[in-house]
């Protein structure tokens, strides 16, 4: 799957709320340090690699930025510490821009994990 592929499938499940959120599209080795307005917020982390496509999902409701990157530390499933210093690899986060709508994070969580086939399955999941 293909990041224009992801956004599109997001924007159209989710067309009629698609202005509460903000599509940030980060370089994976500059995700740590990255000032990009709303990239603290509570929202949605993809994983993403060009050779890989979705390789992880997940969701935080306060910072999604935050927990993308405990991922790389904790080097889940013992496969994403190499990621995160991929240049070719990306972090998509898909975070509401008002911090009162992060009800809506689960459901695009919940339609993304089951639609995009991450190659890291959540564990809430089974």
């Amino acid at each position: 799957m293909t990041i224009n592929e992801l956004k599109d499938l997001f924007e159209q499940e989710f067309k009629i709320i698609r202005d509460i959120f903000a599509v940030l599209i980060v370089p994976a080795p500059d995700a740590a340090k990255s000032n990009e307005k709303y990239i603290w917020h509570p929202g949605v982390y993809v994983w993403w690699h060009p050779e890989y496509g979705v390789v992880k999902v997940g969701r935080h409701f306060t910072n999604s930025r935050k927990r993308a990157l405990e991922h790389i530390r904790d080097n889940t499933d013992n496969k994403l510490r190499d990621i995160g210093q991929d240049t070719s690899a990306k972090l998509i986060l898909i975070n509401v821009k008002d911090l009162k709508d992060y009800h809506w994070v689960a459901a695009v969580e919940i339609f993304l994990e089951d639609n995009t086939d991450p190659k890291i399955k959540s564990k809430r999941k089974g």
